[in-house]
């Protein structure tokens, strides 16, 4: 084989597409990984870092928790300290209608095996005392075992664990379109030729779209586009991953408070034309105006610096997980916004598809044709607007 062929091509390099390769190099396969730029950083290196089972539908909760166990271990298997800690999550209720739709996400979640707790509002505030005494809240639901890991550092460390274990990662090599024929895809075109496989997987996040059309496959996947605030560094004093409805916070091990805002707020930005990750100057001083309304513990703290991530969505912002309808090898992993926590699974799951013949898990829920003849699909797909670049 040359340094074009492989036995599986895999294209993205963000948690998902760097795990995928990893596990299929551990099962003694031959892989070569594509990424348009470097390597961890699009979406999955431009996060808060939140590694979160809770608030997950039914088909991505069994995924999420089999995952935490690969955190767990990562530090060891990675040789690096990924800044993976189990701290919880904690979603703040901030009103009773808020607190109901908690109270039915608890029942269904601990009936699949997820420890989760509800909070009384003294018992949320005791948990998070960075909570303002002004701010109205009902209680909170709380999941001790979710935690957080440097977003910065992940896919590095996977990758060069990848490398160790031989897969060829080739940077700045931006697939613009993959060739099929007879049922199976033959090649992956890039400006520097064509990379030949037995199997190729798509994990390009909001690229993976764009790249399908061009084989004709329609993947039903729009493009999101938000921003995360960084202060400077502070002592402990924030120990959960916390949300509410206006805003998302959590401590880093370095003391930065990582801060995202919920698309309630008029600057959280979705585009579906110009993909790119620049942050908007504009969001950075309108939340330093803000911030200290909601979370005044903040009030006399420089933020540093903000950074953007484009992100994609799925019609029902589940997981899709599974191989391309028609053609017996080519698989799809696309996270849904929020697939910073499953990457290590998926890359599990994937792996034993492709050399085992079935996942370990039931990937049901993640098929691919889900959406098939569902109201609004259409008007859904006409704001897909992801590229190839």
């Amino acid at each position: 084989m040359n340094n074009h062929m492989a036995e599986t091509i895999v294209i993205g390099g963000g948690i998902a597409g760097s795990s995928v390769a990893l596990r299929l190099a551990q099962k003694g396969q031959k892989v070569i990984l594509l990424d348009k730029g470097r390597v961890g950083e699009e979406a999955s290196g431009r996060n808060a870092g939140g590694v979160r089972q809770q608030m997950r539908a039914p088909a991505e909760l069994p995924l999420a928790m089999e995952s935490i166990k690969i955190w767990g271990n990562m530090k060891d298997e990675l040789e690096c300290d990924v800044g993976y800690r189990r701290g919880g999550n904690l979603r703040v209720a901030r009103s009773e209608e808020e607190l109901e739709s908690l109270r039915n996400t608890l029942k269904r979640e601990q009936a699949m095996g997820l420890g989760v707790e509800i909070l009384s509002p003294e018992e949320t505030r005791r948990l998070t005392p960075t909570i303002p005494g002004e701010l109205e809240i009902f209680g909170g639901k709380h999941c001790p075992s979710d935690g957080w890991a440097n977003p910065l550092l992940v896919v590095k460390a996977i990758c060069r664990a990848a490398r160790r274990k031989g897969v060829q990662i080739k940077e700045h090599e931006s697939v613009r379109r993959l060739k099929a024929e007879n049922g199976r895809v033959t090649a992956a075109v890039t400006d520097k030729g064509e990379y030949y496989a037995s199997t190729f997987v798509v994990a390009a996040g909001a690229w993976s779209s764009g790249l399908c059309r061009t084989i004709g496959l329609d993947l039903p996947v729009t493009v999101d586009k938000a921003q995360t605030f960084v202060t400077e560094a502070l002592p402990p004093i924030v120990k959960q991953f916390v949300s509410m409805k206006e805003i998302l916070y959590v401590q880093s091990t370095e003391g930065n408070i990582l801060i995202g805002v919920m698309n309630l707020l008029p600057y959280i930005i979705k585009e579906t034309e110009n993909i790119n990750n620049n942050a908007i100057l504009g969001e950075f001083a309108e939340l330093g105006r803000w911030l200290q309304k909601i979370l005044p513990f903040l009030r006399n703290v420089n933020l540093i610096r903000t950074f953007g991530a484009v992100d994609q969505c799925t019609p029902d912002e589940v997981a899709i997980l599974d191989k391309a309808s028609g053609l017996e090898n080519l698989y799809a992993s696309v996270g849904a916004g929020h697939g910073y926590c499953m990457g290590p699974v998926v890359g599990k799951m994937i792996a034993e598809w492709i050399v085992d013949g079935r996942s370990s898990m039931d990937l049901t829920g993640l098929r691919w044709n889900r959406f098939e003849g569902k109201p609004g699909l259409e008007e859904f797909k006409a704001q897909s607007g992801s590229v190839i670049e």
